[in-house]
């Protein structure tokens, strides 16, 4: 097909037809006629309008055959094609069939204005349209209804034809108008085929794009297998050059024989681990290699191996060329031919001798402690286990001594955890030497030892046995050039009385320990029933203990402070109380250490100062007197240094004013740490707060502490009020520690006060206030508050000018008399 010529015949007749216009109309109307130019102009118009149009189509046919040419995918030349055939055709329909080189398959089916599915069942039936447009030789033109599959729109104007050039049918292609339109004209006609032989330009072409993208394909298939070919040649020649470098350098012993079992070549591992040259071996069965430990039935094993599955793994007992016996772990495989028979054996082995003393190793110290080398727990229990199950079928007993060094911490402070460390080596061997052959010594960590004796006959022998281990490790012992003796303190559990399993015997051992370090340490002590109880006790309190605030189960009580001046309270001390739902009513001897030593005193302190600077601003807020309150504050919360700071705090929260607090604190609190109490102290007693020490006379250089803290009061302790008219020691020194007190600007408080006797005598002495029994218990809140406004008074004695001003009347004046 001819584009250009056939365009060029189109502008052709279209000027021939306009030039017959003109000579008819020049025939039909005389010279001179004045409609002529009208005529003529109206003529001319339309001639050009179609002109116009013509160029238009041309112009669009241009640019979409441009377009087509460099289209590579088929979906989208196809989409061009047919937007661009439809605008110049002025079609509301088109359809276009584009089908495989054997003519036989459609391969492409393009539509506009009509589903895809109406069309592709009847694309190649040769009867109908459209398939039949492969068999029309030349274009068809239908006006009317044309004869297309059910489902396509309506059809007034229809013009199809055959794809193909003078050697290939490509396919068919239509268009078609909707009701009302004008016919396809013959000028219309002539624009199809002109599209018809542009597709199957650009479709040919598409074609033969694909043909070379294939080849190229396949030639860069081909080269990239002749590069992978070129690759697999050079890495082959590279592993053979590895292989032969690995066999010279890996460390495990590889041997080759043939097929008769006969060695054809070892590697250097093989030299270095057996101590034979592959010279001595080559030709030699590997039998040369055998140690004696494995019988024939093993080696018939391996061969059977070998013959059923090709290949054989385990380990094995070899000797090397000195003699000595080692083990290895080896692979061998049979090596087979083409053919499949056995070619040659190879073996792989590794020497495992270091790895098994290493194994040996690691099970020792899985069951040892490694400063000691003595059995840990595990091992212990084991071996109670054992002795249990034994002494169940005689009449033997079996004692548990649970022992460690009495502060061994001051040795590590001291001296460096090395020599702590060489301490407890020589406490090991020492109690190893007391160890009888049935008996075990193991370490359990830190300085815990438990010896577990097996034989013995009654308690005496017991008693002989940890009377010897407390003496043999008191021995002096030597570490940096020191010269240390160390103390031990043993706790012991019988079997079957405390316990019928090792866990239970060494809880009750654990018990009688801490029993014998409470005593004093450098003992021992058997385990007790009530020792055990007491323990779940302490435990039961501390659980609740942990709980008692939030569920607000402590209180405080106040017991009042009378002043012998005239009876009347002067100051109270506020006093913890716990009632428990569980325990009932728990005593302060009870829970206050149990506090101390958890460290729950703190917050449970915190609580007591704050409550009762609220209650105390509470009273007076009422209208009460206003009276000073004595809270006790521990040692551990000055240890922490927060008092001043909680004091403050509930000061501020509760509006009381500072100088109806006091805050009691014992000699204890300044031993701990003196200068970090001193501070507080200032500072308490800068803020207006009096200060009073309790329980003097009962702890450690009480005069100097006198000295250096800011106090404002003493109190005597009520073990010396007790007996203060029944033993004259303590009369004495109630009485010395008020003349001091004195000297010191200071008042005195004695407590426990609960006889008439008592008060008198401390009122002849001068004692300043008396807290007692004899005028109140320690009271809850509202009956204290009820006691502050009854206005009671103490009785106080009449003077007694018979007695003397210092000693009880029962006494002599003095030790002389």
């Amino acid at each position: 097909m001819d584009m250009g010529t056939d365009l060029g015949g189109s502008i052709d007749d279209a000027l021939v037809s306009a030039r017959q216009a003109l000579g008819a109309l020049l025939e039909r109307h005389e010279v001179g006629n004045p409609t002529l130019g009208a005529d003529l102009a109206t003529l001319l118009g339309e001639r050009m309008s179609g002109l116009r149009s013509l160029a238009a189509r041309l112009g669009a046919l241009e640019e979409m055959g441009l377009r087509l040419t460099g289209e590579r995918n088929p979906d989208t030349m196809l989409s061009v094609f047919l937007q661009a055939a439809g605008a110049i055709l002025d079609a509301d329909c088109m359809a276009v069939c584009l089908l495989d080189s054997g003519e036989q398959r459609v391969r492409h089916l393009g539509v506009l204005g009509v589903a895809r599915d109406v069309l592709s069942e009847t694309a190649l039936e040769r009867e109908r349209l459209p398939g039949c447009l492969l068999d029309q030789p030349l274009a068809l033109r239908v006006q009317g209804q044309a004869a297309l599959p059910a489902g396509h729109p309506p059809v007034d104007a229809f013009l199809g034809l055959a794809i193909r050039d003078r050697n290939q049918l490509y396919g068919w292609m239509y268009c078609t108008r909707g009701s009302g339109a004008e016919p396809f004209s013959h000028e219309d006609e002539r624009i199809g085929v002109t599209l018809g032989a542009q597709l199957a330009v650009a479709y040919e072409n598409l074609c033969l794009y694909e043909v070379v993208q294939r080849h190229a394909a396949q030639l860069q298939l081909e080269a990239a297998a002749r590069q992978q070919a070129d690759r697999a040649l050079h890495d082959s020649e590279q592993r053979l050059r590895l292989s032969a470098r690995i066999l010279e350098s890996t460390q495990e012993s590889i041997m080759m024989t043939d097929a008769n079992a006969d060695i054809i070549a070892v590697n250097p591992a093989f030299e270095q681990i057996t101590g034979y040259s592959e010279a001595s071996v080559l030709g030699r069965n590997p039998r040369l290699l055998r140690s004696g430990r494995h019988d024939g039935a093993f080696y018939r094993a391996i061969w059977a191996s070998l013959t059923s599955t090709g290949q054989w793994r385990g380990e094995i007992w070899n000797r090397r060329k000195n003699g000595q016996v080692y083990p290895e772990r080896i692979s061998i495989n049979a090596v087979r031919g083409a053919s499949g028979e056995v070619d040659a054996y190879v073996s792989v082995s590794s020497d495992i001798s270091a790895l098994k003393a290493a194994h040996h190793q690691v099970d020792f110290l899985s069951n040892h402690d490694p400063l000691t080398l003595l059995p840990n727990r595990s091992v212990l229990t084991e071996r109670m286990q054992q002795a249990i199950a034994s002494a169940r079928h005689g009449d033997r007993q079996i004692a548990l001594l649970l022992f460690n060094i009495d502060r061994l911490q001051r040795i590590n402070d001291s001296l460096g955890h090395e020599a702590g460390d060489a301490l407890l080596r020589e406490v090991a061997r020492r109690a190893g030497l007391l160890a009888g052959p049935a008996d075990s010594l193991a370490h359990l960590g830190s300085d815990e030892f438990v010896l577990l004796l097996t034989e013995c006959l009654d308690s005496d022998a017991i008693i002989v046995a940890v009377r010897r281990l407390i003496d043999e490790i008191a021995q002096p012992f030597h570490a940096g050039g020191h010269e240390l003796i160390v103390t031990t303190s043993v706790g012991i559990s019988i079997y079957p009385r405390d316990g019928a399993n090792p866990s239970e015997l060494l809880k009750a051992a654990d018990v009688a320990l801490s029993h014998m370090k409470d005593a004093g340490r450098n003992g021992f002590r058997f385990f007790k029933g009530e020792m055990n109880a007491h323990a779940l006790r302490w435990m039961a309190l501390e659980t609740h203990l942990r709980r008692a605030i939030e569920r607000n189960e402590l209180s405080l009580h106040y017991q009042p402070q009378v002043s012998l001046a005239d009876g009347r309270i002067c100051s109270m001390e506020a006093l913890l109380r716990w009632s428990s739902p569980e325990l009932g009513q728990v005593g302060p001897g009870d829970f206050i250490a149990l506090a101390e030593d958890t460290g729950l005193i703190l917050p449970i302190g915190n609580w007591v100062i704050r409550q009762a600077c609220l209650q105390n601003k509470a009273w007076q807020d009422a209208g009460l007197a206003p009276l000073r309150v004595a809270v006790n504050v521990s040692a551990h919360q000055f240890t922490a240094g927060t008092v001043p700071a909680v004091v403050r705090e509930a000061l501020r929260e509760s509006g009381l004013a500072p100088q109806y607090l006091e805050i009691e604190l014992t000699e204890s609190v300044m031993m701990r740490d003196s200068e970090a109490a001193e501070v507080q102290l200032a500072e308490l007693t800068g803020m207006g707060v009096s200060i009073s020490l309790d329980d003097f006379g009962t702890g450690y250089s009480s005069l100097g502490y006198l000295s250096r803290f800011m106090l404002d009061k003493l109190k005597i302790d009520q073990s010396f009020v007790r007996n203060i008219i029944t033993d004259p020691r303590s009369a004495a020194i109630a009485q010395a520690t008020i003349a001091l007190a004195h000297g010191l600007s200071l008042s005195v408080v004695a407590e426990g006060v609960e006889t008439q006797e008592q008060l008198a005598f401390l009122q002849r002495i001068g004692c300043d206030e008396v807290q007692g029994y004899l005028f109140s218990r320690p009271l809850a809140a509202d009956a204290m508050a009820t006691l502050m406004a009854s206005g009671a008074r103490l009785a106080l004695p009449a003077p007694a000018d018979t007695l003397s001003p210092s000693l009880p009347a029962s006494l002599p004046a003095s030790p002389k008399e």
